[in-house]
């Protein structure tokens, strides 16, 4: 290894107990997607104290922010190392954000310290909201990822891997509108679009069998009525549609799935809607080069790579 890689893990080793601090603050005070105003002052007040002009608000999100090392030229190629920090709710930091935050922290703030010559330049982006709430897709619509050359995260989990692949995702709100009536004095009168949602579901049920192995369909009912001895008028469901093509998940796969929709709803007698919900995430597109030379410098530091692949799941990384 280099004198320079050397020099860059000996800052790393000087920021640990910072790092460490940062990490448990944020586990402690979990905070959900575009709720994360604490947790973004205390990275970017951290960043500050270690000479990078730090923005806040950027991209119209209130909780990212931007943070540009000392000496930054804006030079080409620019890497981004990107933060996130939000926690699912109920369960807080289940996914380890606290620990994704900083790690690219550490990452930018040793390489800064360590001053190398670069024939480019790096920044760190905070990005909220990852579960569920789609931050980067949103910074990246409002141009803070322009100039941007290569992003680059890493992720805790079982296993040591480099470049998993990460479905596109859809998600869809589903309505069905039937009429009401008493379920026991005149059921005859009413139209019942829980009926319609439960037809929906199990048709969505039934067309997984022969959907491809790169896509994944679920979801759950999230209204369903208000009493049993009433014939619900209206019934929601919520719904992720996800492929590892694009070109798959909105030419066909979206249209096969509202098809279910329009079956369950003649069925029952029933209406319905489909709308897509903000943000789309597209599918990942890899950089073997990239995920090549992440992996020789983790295992010049001897980490143990995982070969084969975890099951794909969905993330704004890709975006």
């Amino acid at each position: 290894m280099d004198a320079k890689k050397k020099t860059i893990i000996q800052q790393v080793d000087d920021l640990a107990a910072d790092l460490f601090g940062l990490s448990g603050k944020l586990y402690d005070h979990p905070e959900t997607a575009y709720e994360e105003r604490n947790a973004c002052r205390w990275l970017s007040e951290w960043l500050r104290d270690q000479g990078f002009d730090v923005a806040t608000g950027v991209g119209g999100v209130e909780t990212a922010f931007l943070a540009k090392p000392p000496g930054f030229s804006g030079k080409r190629p620019c890497a981004a190392f990107m933060a996130e920090y939000d926690a699912l709710p109920g369960i807080g930091h289940g996914c380890g954000h606290n620990l994704i935050a900083t790690s690219s922290l550490g990452a930018a703030a040793a390489l800064a310290r360590s001053e190398p010559s670069l024939d480019g330049d790096f920044l760190l982006i905070g990005t909220p909201a990852e579960e569920g709430g789609g931050g980067k897709a949103r910074l990246a619509e409002a141009g803070v990822f322009d100039g941007v050359g290569m992003a680059l995260l890493c992720h805790p989990g079982r296993y040591n891997r480099v470049g998993d692949p990460s479905l596109g995702r859809i998600k869809v709100k589903i309505e069905f509108f039937g009429k009401t009536a008493h379920a026991a004095a005149a059921p005859h009168f009413g139209r019942n679009a829980l009926d319609a949602l439960v037809l929906a579901y199990v048709n969505i049920s039934a067309m997984r069998q022969q959907l491809p192995a790169d896509v994944r369909v679920h979801g759950i009912i999230t209204r369903g009525g208000e009493a049993p001895n009433i014939i619900p008028d209206f019934a929601e469901g919520l719904y992720y549609v996800r492929s590892a093509s694009k070109t798959y998940l909105y030419d066909t796969l979206i249209h096969r799935f509202e098809d279910c929709l329009k079956g369950a709803a003649s069925a029952a007698g029933c209406e319905y809607k489909m709308t897509i919900l903000p943000p789309s995430l597209e599918p990942m597109l890899r950089n073997s080069i990239l995920e090549r030379a992440w992996g020789d410098n983790a295992e010049a530091l001897g980490v143990a790579l995982d070969y084969g692949e975890e099951p794909p799941g969905s993330s704004d990384l890709r975006d």
